[in-house]
């Protein structure tokens, strides 16, 4: 039996969508162990058969979630093929459950579709993105129907989901605005003050053509 697609994969393979493909993609080994390879930035894991989620779709939803990462786009595309029966019936089969939580949140917030379930009275606030994986706001708004607290960086107009990489955390420690200070400062105050002017009478200038076509 071939290596089987979980999470993202499963769902993109049985609604057939197509598009930007995750960063991160699963498959169950029918045997064997586990292994994963990286190329051109996208990361291909195999799991062992005891990985296999189930066959709903709620539960490759959680599989994703828990492995593949948020993807928002992804999510939505998701939202949209799928019948809203099998989302409730998930959910309801773990009211609770953070994981439950956080696909009926995002189905709400990314589809404008209220499910017809009751919210959540109990139970620990979540954050929708794990702060530990993710860039996220510190004070995010709590969604008492959910039990989530919506720590997205945006709104449903622009909403990027950025991943903690090794790359962007070696940014953290770095003083950027010192490094632009510094930068500013090796050059004389005339020709910064000659670059200024250049590039304020250009931006009139394209302003003015703009606004007279």
């Amino acid at each position: 039996m071939d290596d089987r697609p979980a999470g993202y994969a499963y769902l993109l393979k049985k609604f057939g969508i197509s598009g930007m493909p995750n960063w991160h993609s699963s498959f169950i080994l029918a045997t064997g162990t586990h292994r994963s390879q990286v190329q051109e930035g996208l990361i291909e894991e195999v799991y062992s058969a005891t990985y296999w989620p189930g066959d709903n779709v709620g539960d490759h939803l959680e599989f994703a979630l828990k492995y593949d990462g948020v993807n928002l786009g992804l999510l939505k595309q998701i939202f949209d093929n799928v019948p809203q029966d099998e989302i409730l019936n998930y959910i309801k089969s773990k009211p609770t459950g953070k994981y439950a939580r956080r696909i009926w949140f995002f189905y709400e917030y990314l589809t404008d579709q209220l499910l017809p379930i009751d919210d959540v009275t109990q139970g620990n606030y979540v954050e929708a993105l794990d702060p530990k994986q993710y860039y996220t706001v510190e004070s995010g708004q709590k969604s008492k129907r959910h039990r989530i607290v919506d720590n997205l960086l945006g709104n449903k107009q622009f909403n990027p989901v950025a991943r903690k990489r090794d790359q962007l955390k070696k940014m953290e420690t770095v003083d950027l605005r010192k490094k632009c200070d510094d930068l500013v400062a090796s050059y004389p105050p005339e020709i910064l003050r000659r670059a200024l002017a250049y590039l304020y009478r250009k931006e009139t200038k394209s302003s003015f053509e703009i606004e007279h076509v």
